[in-house]
């Protein structure tokens, strides 16, 4: 089929890359909004038939290489196009190249949204279409992961629960009675967040957004319902509440026990009792014990705490857990555990079928440098994607071969390109 360039809205370009299969949060016309605020331009293509039917979009960042005329050209997560229609990815790619010449590209990179198995010769195709392809490589060694982690949410909440690890399932449970509750935060509450961002920053030794960036990404989500932030939270009253309620009922139980103690004769029985009797008592203590350490956190924080916080993000039929941080405190109460699975039920509640915990290396080995992350993105019944990977179209070859080779300053503007 023929195809052609064509002039669509913002709405349009929108709805196309959220109720497309292959379509993405990075490929949103917002985003190519929130980009600009750190020294990126965009500009948005779009190719169907003469009767102005879509058949494929793309959202193409540029950033300006320091000190030379030229640009880098990404399109994040694209193209969003039928990948099976060569005709449409063709046109898609013509249309880039004349935009990004426009703009003095030095190359177009692009990273589809496409499993490495998904589309048997897809490789040969893209390569037949002038397209380079960069490898098979680590999760993290390109702009996007090429690996990532994904629950599905297709099903009962009691089905999605139940594929958790039975450790994580015990977590979420125990950061419940412990008083922790997740609840949606408005833009104010990136503030306590930021000082989160900045706190996990230090623990785990990376680099962190500032509070201009998650307040701009917000802003040009959230009005959409793109973008919701979630801030999780010790609530001492309630955790006091809990426990007393299981003081109560364990008092209880232990006074059953001991009432049936003082009838019983069958020696089974009465080991069994005694069992029961050790069990209870070992509870009291426990709570007890919790309920003195509530008493003392609750002098410290008397309205409570904020643990954790979490930035879901959504486009269509996925949801992603974009960003995340954590307090150094209280950390055994789990609040991460009861905030993940709180941001699964909103995205589920709001149409997405999927839960994108980001990136991870692609190594199950316990000895990786990152097993710590895979171990806990693996636990919530997900599963691995390998992606395709990422493809580039050389629009300029002599300083292309410089970016690939180590000129400085491109090397660091190649850094720049994750999100």
């Amino acid at each position: 089929m023929t195809y052609q360039p064509i002039v669509v809205t913002i709405d349009q370009f929108e709805t196309f890359v959220k109720t497309h299969p292959k379509g993405d949060l990075l490929q949103l016309p917002a985003w190519g909004e929130v980009k600009s605020s750190t020294g990126w331009t965009h500009e948005r293509i779009a190719v169907g038939t003469a009767s102005g039917e879509i058949a494929g979009v793309g959202l193409l960042l540029f950033k300006k290489v320091p000190k030379l005329p030229f640009t880098l050209c990404y399109a994040p997560r694209g193209f969003v196009v039928d990948y099976t229609d060569t005709d449409a990815l063709r046109a898609l790619r013509d249309e880039a190249i004349r935009v990004a010449k426009q703009q003095k590209a030095i190359a177009i990179k692009f990273d589809p949204n496409v499993e490495r198995e998904e589309y048997p010769g897809l490789l040969q195709e893209m390569q037949g279409l002038g397209f380079k392809h960069n490898g098979f490589g680590g999760g993290f060694d390109y702009a996007q992961p090429r690996f990532t982690m994904e629950t599905s949410l297709v099903g009962t909440e009691k089905e999605i629960f139940d594929s958790f690890h039975s450790k994580f399932r015990y977590n979420v449970r125990l950061a419940e009675r412990k008083g922790i509750v997740c609840e949606q935060a408005d833009r104010e509450g990136l503030k306590t967040f930021a000082k989160l961002m900045v706190e996990t920053g230090e623990r785990d030794g990376f680099s962190i957004r500032g509070l201009d960036y998650f307040e701009n990404l917000y802003d040009h989500l959230h009005p959409k319902g793109d973008a919701v932030l979630f801030l999780t939270k010790l609530d001492v009253v309630r955790a006091l509440e809990n426990t007393e309620a299981l003081l109560l009922q364990a008092d209880k139980e232990l006074s059953k026990i001991h009432r049936q103690l003082e009838k019983e004769t069958a020696e089974k029985k009465l080991k069994s009792l005694n069992n029961r009797l050790e069990q209870t008592t070992a509870q009291i203590e426990k709570a007890e014990k919790s309920k003195t350490e509530l008493m003392t956190i609750a002098a410290k924080h008397p309205n409570g705490v904020i643990l954790s916080g979490g930035l879901l993000t959504l486009a269509g039929r996925r949801s992603y857990y974009l960003y995340g941080a954590s307090s150094n405190e209280y950390r055994e109460f789990m609040p991460n555990h009861l905030m993940q699975w709180t941001m699964m039920q909103y995205a589920k509640e709001h149409g997405a079928l999927s839960y994108d915990f980001g990136g991870v290396s692609g190594s199950t080995d316990p000895d990786d440098h990152y097993a710590g992350l895979y171990a806990f993105k693996s636990g919530w019944g997900s599963r691995m994607i390998e992606k395709i990977g990422e493809f580039d179209y050389v629009l300029n070859r002599p300083l292309y071969l410089l970016l690939e080779t180590g000129l400085p300053i491109l090397q660091k503007l190649r850094k720049k390109l994750r999100r």
